[in-house]
């Protein structure tokens, strides 16, 4: 297939909605390294340095990605909103000209911004909104993962047991984000109908693309109570919101 027909083809098999600047940015980014010929796609190391890079569409070579989870949240959200995601608003608010996924959980946690706000139902999450995970390991780097909502699955009961909590409900949600680790297996249980990009066949790549997690909320209040790293993720691959804090904010744009 041809780089422009398939293009065309995610296109149109993307969920119809109501354009989100953000997200728009993020797929047009991602859509791009996905092409034959496209720069770099890579998860970066703490030591080398953030570059992302939107080039000329349907020009792949000029696109490319060297970034973590946060850093390329943050990029995108410069893009995209330029008259105030700038440094002096990310340092004066996260307390960092470039936010780590803990920094997110924490602000979105304290109410959030007049930019960020919280969401804190699970089934109230919209295409474009961030979804924040503090692993609380006390580590300078790899903090947590942040990830930005593309698609709501809906209700998602797992053919495990043990994978579903009484008083709780999971959801399948489709995200975009920057990870070294791609969201579950191929050819393992329900993974077809929940795949990651960054998955084809026996291979398996890093940086920017589109995966599932699975988050649950207490029946109750509707609140987060934990979340799996992808559909294939077993009893041992459950974090609880004890364990590890998970908030949610939705980006303000005007």
């Amino acid at each position: 297939m041809h780089a422009a027909d398939l293009a065309t083809a995610r296109h149109l098999l993307r969920p119809r909605r109501v354009v989100v600047t953000h997200l728009a940015e993020a797929e047009t980014l991602i859509d791009h390294l996905m092409l034959p010929g496209a720069g770099v796609n890579l998860y970066k190391e703490p030591d080398e340095p953030n570059v992302v890079t939107w080039g000329v569409p349907g020009e792949p070579a000029g696109w490319s990605n060297q970034s973590q989870c946060a850093s390329f949240i943050t990029a995108v959200l410069r893009r995209a909103h330029p008259s105030w995601a700038r440094s002096r608003y990310f340092a004066r608010h996260f307390d960092s000209i470039s936010p780590f996924a803990r920094d997110y959980q924490r602000v979105f946690a304290a109410g959030g911004t007049r930019r960020f706000r919280p969401v804190a139902r699970v089934a109230d999450l919209r295409p474009g909104d961030l979804i924040a995970i503090d692993y609380a390991n006390a580590q300078e780097t790899n903090t947590g993962h942040v990830v930005m909502v593309r698609r709501m699955h809906g209700v998602y009961v797992a053919p495990n047991p043990r994978l579903n909590f009484e008083g709780e409900i999971q959801y399948a949600v489709q995200v975009a984000d920057c990870t070294a680790e791609p969201h579950g297996l191929a050819g393992v249980g329900n993974y077809e109908d929940f795949p990651d990009t960054r998955i084809v066949g026996e291979q398996q790549s890093q940086g920017v693309g589109y995966g599932h997690m699975m988050f649950y909320a207490s029946e109750l209040t509707g609140e987060f109570t934990r979340y799996r790293w992808s559909v294939n993720s077993g009893s041992a691959g459950v974090f609880g919101v004890e364990e590890r804090p998970v908030s949610a904010a939705r980006v303000i744009a005007g």
